[in-house]
């Protein structure tokens, strides 16, 4: 009888504590499957500005030569950091001379929110 109680007794403890609502599982990660938090205020217009971008969700400008060069260098460095994945989906050299600085800046923004990677 002794050895029945003691195993009905552990029993409950396992069932108040798994059944307790002060009981938090944590999941090891510790993050939402790899999406990222979307930033607030004025960086969140950026933000959805960049992911626009990344997605050919909007129409660009025509080409500019001028700075076609400049920005198809900081596009490769971009396209160089994005996961392996994400380069076979997208090609972000072939957006050179079409963006403003306001939308390469936000691109980057995007980018480095997105996929958690420091540029500075």
């Amino acid at each position: 009888m002794n050895k029945i109680f003691k195993v009905y007794i552990c029993f409950m403890i396992i069932l108040i504590t798994l059944y307790s609502p002060t009981t938090t599982i944590i999941a090891s990660g510790g993050s939402a499957g790899g999406i990222s938090q979307i930033p607030q205020g004025k960086d969140r217009e950026k933000y959805h500005l960049g992911k626009a971008i990344y997605n050919s969700e909007i129409t660009l400008g025509s080409v500019s030569s001028s700075v076609e060069k400049e920005q198809l260098d900081k596009l490769e460095f971009l396209q160089g950091s994005i996961p392996n994945t994400e380069k076979r989906r997208v090609n972000l050299p072939e957006l050179a001379g079409k963006l403003s600085n306001e939308q390469l800046e936000a691109l980057e923004y995007f980018i480095s929110i997105r996929f958690n990677i420091k540029f500075k």
